[in-house]
């Protein structure tokens, strides 16, 4: 699944078609497309995990979920599942979920804890968090309503990077702790962003899916029994606050 640099990086190679009239729309999804064509596309803006395209009468947003893909100017031999046509050029989606928000993305989405946005607010997320004492960080961290964006990899690199145990009650970790791992989070989901943009890929990684970590101690690998996704970390280094 994308994470949030990945959004971003995505909506930057889109930015050419801002401002542009939409010829035809439409995808086998459920969403209504009548609505966007012959309308300017106004804005394209990222929330987390999230791609949305600002009109002047909707929103819509787009979620790659597990396996989407976002096309410039290319198709596949398959049906697609949301796309926007202009004069020049074409945007399609492949399993993609689109739908069209309520309201305006402002009245929608919290900037605050998203870890791409300039208005990430640490201190807010901190606030958050003493909502969820109880649980434990590999699990808060991949809450996109704590820290929209964040995905597997920026999950077990930042714990890495903060030395804190991925299987650490929140409560129990200490303040400067917490405060490093929240810096942690936003310095390698921007490190991981400006891979992608200057290389088209990403592969700096100090734990995830490694076998020895950058420290030179061993990697453990756990199957999270809920949600079944794999973790990273080194027993060495990572403290278990419990």
């Amino acid at each position: 699944m994308p994470e949030g640099p990945s959004i971003l990086n995505l909506r930057n190679k889109l930015l050419p078609f801002k401002g542009k009239i939409v010829k035809n729309a439409g995808g086998y999804g459920k969403m209504p497309t009548d609505w966007i064509k012959g309308k300017k596309l106004q804005d394209i803006q990222t929330w987390g995990k999230h791609l949305l395209f600002v009109f002047t009468n909707g929103t819509v947003r787009v979620h790659l979920m597990l396996f989407g893909k976002i096309l410039i100017n290319e198709r596949r031999n398959v049906n697609r599942s949301f796309f926007l046509e202009f004069a020049k050029g074409e945007i399609n989606g492949y399993v993609v979920k689109a739908q069209k928000l309520k309201g305006k993305s402002s009245d929608e989405y919290d900037w605050r804890i998203d870890i791409m946005s300039d208005e990430f607010d640490p201190a807010y997320v901190k606030t958050l968090l003493k909502e969820n004492s109880n649980k434990t960080i590999d699990d808060v961290l991949m809450h996109q309503n704590l820290f929209a964006g964040v995905g597997n990899k920026i999950r077990n690199e930042a714990l890495y990077r903060a030395g804190i145990h991925p299987l650490s009650k929140v409560g129990k970790i200490p303040a400067a702790k917490m405060n490093q791992l929240i810096k942690e989070v936003v310095k390698y989901a921007n490190i991981f962003y400006k891979n992608l943009a200057t290389s088209g890929k990403h592969d700096f990684f100090e734990v995830y899916k490694k076998e020895y970590a950058a420290d030179g101690s061993e990697v453990t690998m756990k199957v999270l029994p809920r949600t079944k996704r794999k973790i990273y970390y080194s027993e060495h280094k990572q403290k278990l606050y419990s």
